[in-house]
């Protein structure tokens, strides 16, 4: 109970962010359906082509979906935030790939070599050999980025996809009993600034120093408030996280992330930041309600294939089964 005060006062600390909420509301509202169309004529197709058992791909459409809707919406808000144009097919095809490539990495529970190795090839932009049917749907969706992106990314996109691939199999280490506290922040803050780095790349085609750090800085509190949601899932699944172990809470991730609002407006202005902040605030909402009102998220999680809306507040589930999964049922 006094953890739960303890929120809702780091909540109501933070509403000052919630002042942008009704523009990022109406943006929202304008780009959703874009997206949702966007994925059925980009994505869903790939989808098809991909996966011949008509179950594994009913499961993946579902999940790439939504999580296309979700990491599309944000990579449009900071296309706002930046004042740069964004590409509804790259941001759908980033959306996939993002959540499809986190499946075939945490998804196996063990170390494949074989599997990383050709994961990495991939990112690495060398020959890329696939190994099953998900990793063929993985690299066409990759490679549709490559031909529809209208810019060039930058060095530091590619840099960041071998270190987002780096970071992503040491998170296996998360599995183990008495994983340190360092390594835990040294993925946390890894995976985080790492993908953020990436997505927001591919909306605008270089980052000035000082942004740059802001944006990995983001992507850290943004991994932290995922694995927030997420802890009970995480604990069910023996990964450790720091919030799972308790060396990082909702209030703390709540200070990190109100210390980022004068940031936003310094480098972006106040008027840019402002609908962004209130997405953030919306984020965070949304992470909470997840953790302690479990039911909102069920509810919306059946009809969320026929809203975008709906979609996008959905969690959404694993593109992949997880190790054991279907052994185990």
């Amino acid at each position: 109970m006094q953890q739960r005060v303890a929120e809702v006062g780091a909540l109501v600390r933070s509403l000052r962010m919630a002042v942008g909420l009704p523009g990022a509301a109406r943006a929202a509202y304008r780009s959703l359906p874009v997206l949702a169309r966007t994925y059925e004529q980009v994505v869903a197709p790939l989808v098809a082509e991909s996966l011949s058992d008509p179950l594994e791909r009913a499961r993946v459409d579902g999940s790439l979906r939504v999580m296309s809707v979700k990491f599309g919406l944000a990579m449009t808000s900071y296309a706002r935030l930046s004042g740069h144009r964004l590409q509804p097919d790259v941001a759908v095809l980033a959306g996939a790939v993002t959540r499809l490539y986190d499946d075939l990495i945490d998804g196996a529970g063990v170390a494949d070599p074989a599997a990383d190795d050709r994961l990495g090839e991939l990112l690495g932009n060398r020959a890329f050999v696939p190994g099953t049917p998900a990793e063929l749907l993985l690299g066409r969706l990759v490679y549709g980025i490559e031909r529809n992106l209208a810019h060039p990314p930058d060095e530091s996109v590619f840099m960041a996809l071998v270190s987002l691939h780096e970071y992503q199999v040491l998170s296996r280490r998360q599995r183990e009993a008495g994983v340190p506290l360092d390594v835990l922040e040294k993925i946390t803050r890894g995976k985080g600034a790492a993908a953020h780095l990436i997505l927001c790349g591919l909306v605008k085609p270089r980052l000035e120093p000082d942004e740059r750090e802001l944006v990995m800085d983001l992507g850290e509190i943004l991994q932290s408030l995922d694995d927030y949601m997420d802890v009970e899932f995480d604990r069910g699944n023996g990964v450790t996280t720091l919030v799972s172990c308790g060396a990082l809470t909702l209030p703390g991730i709540t200070r990190r992330l109100r210390a980022t609002r004068p940031r936003l407006a310094a480098v972006h202005g106040s008027r840019a930041a402002r609908p962004y902040c209130g997405m953030l605030y919306f984020l965070l909402l949304q992470a909470w309600v997840s953790r302690r009102l479990p039911v909102l998220g069920r509810l919306a999680r059946r009809p969320a294939h026929r809203s975008a809306v709906l979609a996008f507040l959905s969690r959404g589930e694993d593109a992949l089964p997880a190790a054991g999964a279907e052994t185990a049922s």
